[in-house]
């Protein structure tokens, strides 16, 4: 199959992921139409597996599982929000896979968890401080914490499961 055929298929694959853990695998927070969820993971993942094409899969992924769950005031800075989500990873995987067998789990990876982590983090406490209030935006720091940290074992898990079966062959 043609190469750029491949990636288009995976990166709406990734999208699709995104927004099923986001949308409807959540746990709601009762703030400001939050809820906390394991999309995240697959952020990271499409990240280590697409490349660039990362970005837009976790952008259309996270925008669609707002408009979905219920909170479509969020689609556009969760867009942004997922997109920058994707990039750490996507730098780090290309820099680490030049000069080693490609494997989504490795110490650098593992590291990109807590950067992201970090952009899901200020990135939701500067879009809810500006959607309704920066005292209101506090409150949710904790639960986007714990988003990361849920989305950042889920990752491990899968990625070490995926890295296993070689999956880097088949893309």
């Amino acid at each position: 199959m043609n190469s750029k055929v491949k990636k288009i298929c995976l990166t709406g694959l990734m999208a699709a992921l995104v927004t099923v853990c986001t949308a409807f695998i959540k746990i709601p927070t009762g703030i400001n139409s939050g809820y906390i969820h394991i999309g995240d993971s697959m952020i990271y993942l499409s990240g280590c597996l697409l490349g660039p094409w990362a970005a837009l899969a976790s952008a259309i992924g996270g925008a669609f599982a707002d408009i979905l769950a219920g909170a479509p005031q969020w689609a556009i800075p969760t867009a942004i929000i997922k997109a920058l989500n994707s990039v750490p990873f996507i730098v780090v995987t290309a820099m680490y896979n030049k000069n080693k067998s490609p494997k989504i789990i490795n110490p650098m990876t593992l590291v990109m968890t807590l950067i992201s982590g970090l952009i899901t983090v200020f990135g939701y406490l500067l879009a809810e401080g500006i959607m309704y209030s920066f005292p209101s935006a506090l409150t949710s720091v904790p639960f986007s914490v714990l988003q990361a940290v849920g989305s950042a074992v889920i990752f491990a898990i899968v990625g070490k499961i995926l890295d296993q079966i070689k999956i880097h062959k088949y893309l």
